[in-house]
């Protein structure tokens, strides 16, 4: 993806779309600062993402990842114990090329969105929200309940940043 420029305003919801391949995902990576910048530069409210701020920019953050099976472990077990770095304890997970992926049974479309919507709720303050195809795996009833989600989650005042193909959720995008 190139030659790409927008800003996300707080209480509205942005959504980037585009077809498969064309490098939705690799631009949430990057805003997440996971991908360096080719050219050009990432902030937020005037600061600059760099290697070492990456850190603290995905401190303000809620990730719904594509993949939500890769957050599988809020659904059934502590997210970490004390005496673990909360920063790996969230982020490792999402990052399944450094991690060996678990065989388990699929989550089923209601555990996606109950898993969404508890990390929702769990961001609590954190001014933003990215989601990567949140509802690509999502029965329409449970889709329309997503975009509820992140819609209130922009009247809240949130930063909310969507890569998505569903012409609901495009619709509906500031």
């Amino acid at each position: 993806m190139s030659g790409l420029s927008f800003i996300a305003k707080d209480g509205q919801m942005t959504c980037v779309k585009g077809s498969s391949g064309s490098g939705k995902s690799a631009l949430i990576r990057t805003l997440m600062g996971f991908l360096p910048v080719g050219e050009g530069f990432v902030s937020v409210d005037g600061e600059l993402l760099t290697i070492r701020s990456a850190s603290a920019f995905r401190q303000m953050m809620i990730y719904l990842p594509q993949n939500m099976q890769l957050l599988r472990r809020q659904l059934y077990e502590p997210e970490y114990t004390d005496g673990d770095d909360p920063e790996y304890g969230v982020w490792d997970n999402l990052l399944p090329e450094i991690q060996e992926e678990t065989k388990a049974e699929p989550l089923t479309p209601e555990e996606i969105f109950s898993l969404a919507e508890k990390t929702l709720k769990e961001g609590g303050e954190k001014p933003i929200v990215i989601a990567d195809e949140p509802a690509a795996m999502l029965t329409p009833e449970l889709a329309e309940m997503m975009l509820a989600l992140l819609l209130e989650q922009a009247r809240m005042g949130k930063t909310v940043v969507v890569v998505s193909r569903r012409p609901e959720i495009i619709a509906n995008a500031d």
